[in-house]
């Protein structure tokens, strides 16, 4: 089995590719830690929210809500040493208010992917249970992704915003399908332990005070939780998730599955990705 090798000359690109502004953290947050831990200058990482994330909250306006949000965007993304920026469509506009699938969402996408050279990007999946509850961000954001995955490797499939002399010759990256709680998967390809970067993944959790303190209580109808109580609230989820996919213990664990929709994976990529 042969992994593939990055330096810190040349190192791996990772692109996450979320809907909002926290739900990297969430998801992927303790695999994208361990990743840097693990492979330190040779992975160089990078999220791409798709909304600006300014609904989310019952007392900040729209504009400066995009602004806060995306301030701890980057400071959480800073504790990894990631960069993190909001999506710029074909048009050069950020998405208004929900996002949708349009051929202006799917070119930002295309540009975002191609321009940062991903090697191997990380989104939501598709759902495919008809009864599964469905957040229009969270869906539109997988169902783009999806589309655009055969288009990356076309370089001239969309109007790009640069181009330097290695897009001619980028091809898709393999393509891995976070969990999602609005799909309730069952089957898992990858169940990532996390437990030696769980730490940092609540750290950069924290970083996003306006929905974990303000917006998301708000909205479940609960008090604002102490630091604790989050904390306390946060490992419980992970439990959760373990039930869901029939494994019976509180270990902190991501889980994942490839897809088809980029290049397909090799033993040596899941390997190196996951250490199995």
């Amino acid at each position: 089995m042969n992994q593939p090798v990055f330096t810190a000359d040349k190192p791996a690109r990772l692109l996450a590719i979320v809907p909002h502004q926290d739900d990297f953290e969430f998801n992927a947050g303790g695999t994208f830690a361990r990743l840097r831990q693990r492979y330190g200058d040779a992975v160089r990482m990078k999220v791409i929210i798709t909304s600006r994330g300014a609904s989310g909250h019952h007392e900040m306006e729209p504009d400066a809500l995009f602004m806060r949000r995306m301030e701890e965007a980057r400071e959480s993304a800073a504790l990894i040493g990631a960069e993190a920026e909001c999506l710029t469509q074909l048009d050069g506009t950020h998405v208004a208010a929900q996002v949708l699938v349009t051929r202006n969402l799917l070119g930002g996408i295309w540009n975002a992917i191609r321009d940062f050279q991903a090697d191997y990007l990380f989104c939501p999946p598709v759902v495919s249970d008809p009864l599964a509850a469905v957040h229009v961000d969270h869906e539109e954001t997988a169902r783009a992704v999806r589309l655009v995955g055969y288009q990356l490797g076309v370089p001239r499939a969309y109007p790009a915003l640069t181009a330097t002399a290695a897009d001619i010759h980028y091809r898709a990256p393999v393509i891995v399908l976070c969990d999602d709680v609005y799909s309730y998967e069952k089957e898992y390809h990858v169940a990532c332990d996390i437990a030696e970067t769980y730490g940092t993944k609540v750290a950069m959790a924290k970083c996003h005070r306006s929905q974990i303190y303000e917006w998301l209580p708000f909205n479940r109808r609960q008090a604002a939780p102490s630091e604790k109580e989050f904390e306390t609230g946060f490992r419980l989820r992970h439990t959760h998730i373990n039930e869901r996919f029939g494994l019976d213990d509180s270990a902190p664990r991501e889980y994942f599955r490839f897809s088809r929709w980029g290049r397909r994976p090799l033993d040596g990529d899941r390997a190196w990705l996951f250490g199995e």
